[in-house]
């Protein structure tokens, strides 16, 4: 549940401008999730499925007193794939019983 929710937000954002990333935090604070949900997530959606791109943030950290951010937007072939797979999980029903629904392949 929490992967198909970082994927619907990616989404949302691919659709609003392909070129443009989210902050790790910012996914964070949208979904009401902590890093240490987030963060995993992401690097399985880069490295395992390779549908997200990281970028990091040009600035000098010493500058703006704070550590650089990454961003990370779904790639073409990740939207694509990101989309196909949250249309899975809406068309699936329940399994045993109310909320108990099957995870999809990609999930596990």
């Amino acid at each position: 549940m929490q992967m198909q929710a970082v994927l619907r937000l990616l989404v949302d954002a691919y659709l609003n401008g392909p070129d443009r990333g989210i902050y790790g935090l910012q996914i964070c604070e949208a979904l009401g999730l902590g890093p240490g949900t987030v963060y995993p997530i992401l690097a399985r959606l880069q490295q395992q499925f390779r549908w997200v791109d990281k970028d990091e943030e040009e600035v000098d950290s010493r500058q703006v007193g704070r550590a650089k951010r990454f961003f990370y937007r779904l790639n073409e072939d990740g939207a694509v794939a990101a989309r196909l797979a949250l249309a899975e999980v809406s068309a699936r029903r329940p399994a045993r019983g109310v909320g108990d629904v099957m995870r999809p392949a990609w999930e596990q």
